[in-house]
């Protein structure tokens, strides 16, 4: 089963000590109303997508890495077959086409809607760099170079 929905929104952190810079004590997903069964690779490109639309820090081409280096690292008894880790950039564009496209749609249909167009100006240009801008071979050379700063190897 993938979650299907991996975001901002659907993902619940809480620290016990308010003051600290600490990770969460406690996490949990909500909504669920995309979950389903598919290949693991799809909830990590989701969770990537939305992850590298937020970052203001990290190079968005570079947030792929990251996330997936924080996948692996907590997946002991699952990693991303190369089968997955080829389709990866894939499926990212993929889910960015799909997010833009319905955001797009929907405002359409309801114009008084603005919420759904939030991550349309950085998203149309991430979707421009990571299909325009960048070779496949750029892509696999990045996220290759972030796993192996935290000791992954192909």
């Amino acid at each position: 089963m993938i979650h299907g929905d991996l975001n901002e929104q659907n993902v619940i952190v809480r620290r016990r000590d308010f003051q600290s810079s600490s990770s969460p004590d406690n996490f949990g997903v909500i909504d669920f109303g995309d979950s389903e069964r598919g290949p693991y690779v799809f909830d990590v490109a989701i969770a990537a997508v939305y992850c590298m639309l937020q970052s203001r820090i990290v190079d968005p081409l570079d947030v792929c890495g990251h996330l997936l280096a924080g996948y692996l690292s907590r997946s002991h008894q699952r990693t991303l077959t190369a089968a997955e880790r080829a389709a990866l950039w894939p499926c990212v564009t993929a889910r960015l086409a799909q997010s833009l496209t319905m955001s797009a749609y929907t405002h359409s249909v309801d114009p008084t809607n603005d919420y759904v167009l939030k991550s349309a100006t950085r998203g149309w240009t991430l979707l421009r760099r990571i299909r325009e801008d960048t070779s496949p071979e750029q892509l696999k050379a990045r996220l290759h170079t972030v796993l192996a700063s935290y000791g992954y190897t192909d």
